[in-house]
């Protein structure tokens, strides 16, 4: 910025040939606040001002564009400024500027754009004076060929006097003729080009037109979509605040605000009726587009197609992708104005087109579905089954566009098979969980569990275990018990189910296993693998028993290189190994579990997300406290961006614990605050309970690091200084020398130097000692905030294990 005050400053400087600046940048980049910081300084320094933009009433005008900017300064200048111009200049400037032919217009038989050309050129002599003059020329890729052939004679035979003429555009739409002559302009010194680059996405400057109270998943879409230009990024915040639900490059696009929707409607204002029907053909179908499905939306054969796609590329409204014939808007705000630039009843149909092409074309199932969500109607089976099949591929990573996809399929107007009804209440119930409605969730579960016994062994499978979840969130735990129980007892090959999953069983067994289950999958998934993975989570989050046969099942699917739940299987057995006490394997499942789940793209992730709780559950217990809090802080970021929040509140308590044993309070106070409110939200009293216990015991340790004039809020042991009384609490904690350093703000030597201090005062020699004298004097841990991962005696599995944090 401060190059650009200097150049406004060299070209402002009093007298001076006449000379150009060029202002170069994308739409909304900025280049009219330019000109007008320009037009500001000038008239400041007393310049006069002539300013003019290409418009509707100009545009059949010859010299449209300089009629705009210089009729009104002719004006002003009167008779003074007749008196200056030659006869042929004022016979010229009359065919061309009504203020200089008042009440009739000037005579125009005979054009000689040269002498047009040059009278102009000595009208902006004659305006300059010794004052000088700007003239600044706006959207110059709008002007009229009349204007743009002027300029180029300007540029080349610049005016007598200090005239400084001012220009922006956009460069892909600018005749390359002119653009030739400007960058000639600029190679011999006449003109200043100034190319306004896109921000760099961490430019704070770029930051500050945000809200600060903005998400920073929201921040960075926003900032990613705009790709560094101020305007578009503005216009992209105001949509999102106003969009409807969903999300996604082809959900319907929410209108811009008026500024930007009559700036784009001025770029599409030159198109022909082809134009049109394929811009709007093109947002009907979303961000990205392809040729041949955009022209049956629009109902154009190939050669009005073609024509009205070339339009849309000559004004720069939509860009090729790669050499083939997909196409992408220029940018949101473009789609947007051309979608609601249609009709209602013409969108509706437009939809239904776009579900037909792209069922004919075998166009993405998700794709169909967001279309049949606005066409006119549903129209038979295979239209539902692509609303389920949608809603089953996306409802982990898209839980809202699973819910509007599944409802929809549900409607009552829509007849379907009982199957594909049941599958789309099936999905409809896991997208509720994964939104935090727990009591609508568990109606449909329980209506379709109970109506419905013919469900399909996989869906059932899936159904009981997101159905244990919402027990769980709710405080069910024995609901969730029998829940598992009775249908794992309903299983009829249960026993050969496990035998396959083990691989302890021939093909033929296997061929019988499937026909028991009904749901052995290539992948060697199977209701009863689910059943058990969800025996186990309800025994890491409650505690209690754990059989041999769950263990043994769950050993035998992480141990499957074909099982696509391997990583989910490793953690949780990590998880429950460490519950268990059995270190040795608990350590080795979770380097497992890790370098599984590590090695997923994010989008596969999404099926995860629950593993990284119960790996970094494994690591708290194995005191990788920085590789626990890795995955949790990957595990929230994920749980965020999907949209799962049934399992945010866990991950952020999980997290908020981490951040506790090392020592960051504020951090872990924050996870504590948003899992409450996270818990809250969803009416799970459960996690509700577990984030107030850890704010609870976090309030306390913060009021432990910082003591109010010695005044301690823990147990007064005798003969201990306030120092001492702290970091005995603290060592009763569990707390480490590290983290009791970094807690109160001193050096590990010096912590040593108070315990050798504590030992000698209260005649101990072990920290457990000391940590039993805080427990007589009063300061034992609250229920739930002691280590919830704890060592057992014996190696064996104790009768009944602590949860998870």
């Amino acid at each position: 910025m401060a190059h650009w005050h200097q150049l406004l400053d060299e070209l402002l400087a009093e007298g001076g040939p006449a000379r150009g600046l060029e202002v170069v940048g994308e739409a909304w980049s900025g280049k009219t606040r330019r000109l007008d910081e320009l037009t500001r300084r000038a008239a400041q320094a007393g310049w006069a001002i002539a300013r003019g933009r290409p418009g509707r009433l100009h545009a059949a005008t010859p010299f449209g564009l300089f009629l705009d900017a210089l009729d009104d300064p002719i004006a002003a200048g009167g008779e003074e400024l007749r008196s200056r111009l030659t006869e042929e200049e004022e016979h010229r400037l009359a065919a061309l500027f009504p203020s200089l032919s008042p009440g009739t217009p000037g005579a125009r038989s005979h054009r000689d754009l040269y002498r047009e050309c040059r009278a102009v050129r000595g009208l902006l002599g004659h305006l300059a004076g010794s004052r000088g003059l700007v003239l600044v020329l706006d959207d110059l890729h709008r002007a009229d060929n009349d204007s743009l052939d002027l300029l180029g004679y300007l540029i080349q035979r610049p005016p007598a006097g200090p005239v400084l003429i001012a220009v922006a555009h956009r460069p892909r739409q600018l005749a390359h003729q002119l653009l030739g002559a400007l960058g000639e302009a600029v190679a011999r010194g006449f003109s200043h080009r100034v190319e306004l680059a896109p921000h760099d996405l961490d430019d704070p400057d770029l930051h500050a037109l945000l809200p600060p109270d903005l998400d920073a998943r929201t921040r960075r879409s926003l900032l990613r979509r705009s790709g560094g230009n101020p305007g578009l990024l503005l216009a992209l915040n105001a949509m999102t605040r106003r969009a409807p639900a969903g999300t996604g490059s082809t959900a319907i696009p929410a209108e811009p605000p008026d500024a930007f929707v009559l700036s784009t409607l001025t770029d599409l204002q030159a198109l022909s009726p082809a134009g049109w029907s394929m811009a709007r053909a093109a947002a009907v179908l979303g961000d990205a587009f392809a040729l041949r499905t955009a022209a049956e939306v629009a109902q154009l054969d190939g050669a009005g197609a073609g024509e009205g796609l070339d339009e849309l590329l000559a004004e720069d409204l939509v860009r090729p992708l790669g050499e083939g014939t997909d196409f992408r808007f220029r940018d949101p705000v473009v789609r947007a104005v051309a979608y609601h630039s249609a009709g209602r009843g013409w969108r509706s149909g437009a939809h239904a087109r776009a579900a037909a092409s792209l069922r004919t074309h075998g166009g993405l199932t998700e794709l169909r579905a967001q279309q049949l969500l606005y066409a006119v109607e549903v129209a038979d089976d295979d239209d539902v089954r692509a609303l389920v099949e949608a809603a089953e591929d996306t409802v982990l990573r898209d839980p809202a566009a699973a819910l509007r996809w599944s409802r929809h399929a549900l409607r009552p107007t829509v007849t379907a098979d009982p199957l594909l009804r049941a599958r789309a209440s099936a999905v409809l119930g896991r997208a509720l969980l994964l939104d935090g409605e727990l009591e609508e969730c568990a109606a449909v579960f329980q209506r379709l569990l109970t109506s419905d016994p013919r469900l399909p062994a996989a869906v059932r499978g899936t159904v009981v275990e997101s159905y244990t979840h919402v027990h769980r969130l709710l405080g069910r735990p024995e609901a969730a018990r029998e829940l598992l129980r009775t249908e794992l007892a309903g299983q009829p090959g249960a026993q050969m189910c496990d035998r396959a999953c083990a691989g302890l069983c021939g093909p033929a067994d296997r061929e019988s296993a499937t026909l028991a289950e009904g749901s052995w999958t290539a992948a060697g998934e199977t209701p009863c693998f689910r059943i058990r993975l969800a025996m186990t989570g309800l025994v890491l989050e409650t505690g209690g028993g754990w059989s041999r046969a769950d263990r043994d099942a769950l050993a035998a699917l992480a141990s499957r290189d074909d099982n696509p739940a391997r990583p989910s299987a490793m953690a949780a057995l990590a998880a429950a190994e460490a519950q268990f006490g059995r270190s040795s394997a608990a350590a080795e499942h979770a380097l497992a579990a890790a370098e599984l789940l590590d090695a997923l793209p994010d989008d596969e992730m999404a099926a995860h997300l629950e593993a990284l709780h119960w790996l970094s559950g494994a690591e708290l217990f194995l005191g990788r406290l920085r590789e626990a809090e890795q995955h949790l802080v990957h595990g929230t970021e994920l749980a965020r961006r999907f949209g799962q929040r049934h399992l945010l509140g866990r991950l952020l308590i999980g997290l908020g614990h981490v951040r506790q044993r090392l020592g960051y309070y504020p951090e872990a106070l924050g996870c504590a605050g948003e899992a409450e409110a996270v818990a809250s939200a969803m009416g799970s009293t459960p996690l509700t309970d577990l984030a107030q216990r850890l704010r609870e015991e976090l309030d306390m340790l913060q009021g432990v690091r910082v003591l109010d004039h010695g005044t301690s809020p823990g147990p007064q042991l005798p003969g201990l200084s306030s120092r001492e009384q702290q970091i005995s609490v603290l060592v009763s904690r569990g707390h480490t020398n590290q983290r009791i350093a970094h807690s109160l703000d001193l050096s590990p030597k010096t912590v040593e130097t108070y315990l050798a201090r504590i030992f000698k005062k209260l005649s101990v020699s072990s920290r457990t000692e000391v940590a039993a004298m805080v427990g007589r004097a009063g300061g034992t841990p609250p229920p739930g905030t002691e280590p919830a991962l704890r060592l057992p005696a014996a190696a064996e599995p104790v009768p009944s294990a602590r949860p998870l944090p």
